[in-house]
């Protein structure tokens, strides 16, 4: 499906700088690459998405409106300062073309908390919430989070692209280094920049939550090989709770990819059920990233 392989491609494309405009053509360039390797039409197909924006409704979802903004570390500023129904400033809502319905976002205040947080409402929908960074994964390794699901994905299966859904999940993505890149991936990144204008970043990390995997497990997402899932819960009785996580990125980064991790550029948080057409609901607490 065009739709999850686009919206792969635009968070790992820092996925929060300026967006190709010209559709037509690039599919065009897309479908004369059909003759090479399927990674590397995948790839090419994924820059398709780029234009999105220039397509997409010119008021997002509630609290979701800002242009993008590099955002440095440790000036990223916490959900729970934010105003409640206020304008989500520093993240950008990540709309995906081809998905009719879009994963709506808004600071709500929390009862169980007593603070505002994101609360997001897929139906059938796809969409997320990205903001850009400029880190280095070894000095500031920890990545902190908090979500609470509000139910279950039924028919989802993070292994196969019809079931690649989930309630909750935090993408980290990691910046291309031309000097390291192997053939396949300078091969992907020439085509996504004769397309696009831009080059995708090596890979990402999906911190996600599914009962369909056990808990620890690495799975290589469905639609591309540069992004890998971490299963950080996989209790079914999680659903309602809120559950607060404590992530290693950079070895996360060596345990999923077997390498010294490059640069991270991007965090984003995402509910989505657009491939298996269900229904899905969960709240967000801040996200930092830091030191010990």
């Amino acid at each position: 499906m065009m739709n999850r392989a686009d919206l792969t491609f635009r968070l790992l494309v820092s996925s929060f700088s300026r967006f190709a405009t010209g559709l037509a053509g690039l599919r065009a360039v897309a479908f004369a690459a059909s003759a090479a390797s399927t990674a590397v039409v995948s790839v090419v197909s994924l820059a398709t998405f780029g234009a999105a924006a220039a397509d997409a409704p010119t008021t997002p979802p509630s609290g979701a409106a800002s242009p993008p903004v590099a955002t440095a570390v440790g000036t990223l500023t916490p959900f729970s300062t934010k105003q409640v129904g206020g304008n989500l400033y520093g993240w950008q809502f990540q709309a995906l073309r081809g998905v009719k319905n879009q994963t709506r976002y808004a600071l709500v205040k929390d009862d169980e908390l007593g603070i505002p947080v994101v609360e997001a409402h897929a139906d059938a929908a796809a969409g997320a919430l990205g903001v850009r960074l400029d880190a280095e994964a070894k000095q500031t390794p920890y990545l902190r989070f908090k979500w609470r699901v509000g139910n279950l994905i039924e028919s989802s299966d993070p292994r196969t692209k019809a079931g690649d859904d989930y309630t909750a999940r935090v993408y980290v993505t990691f910046v291309s280094d031309p000097d390291r890149a192997g053939l396949r991936e300078r091969t992907e990144n020439a085509l996504a920049r004769t397309v696009y204008g831009e080059t995708p970043p090596k890979a990402a990390l999906a911190y996600v939550f599914t009962h369909k995997a056990k808990y620890g497990e690495i799975i290589v997402s469905p639609f591309t090989w540069r992004v890998k899932k971490i299963v950080v819960d996989a209790d079914p009785n999680s659903v309602g709770k809120w559950k607060s996580f404590e992530r290693n990125v950079y070895e996360d980064y060596k345990r999923a990819f077997g390498e010294e991790p490059t640069h991270i550029s991007g965090i984003a948080i995402m509910v989505d059920t657009d491939n298996t057409g269900e229904k899905a609901s969960a709240r967000f607490g801040d996200v930092s990233l830091g030191v010990k």
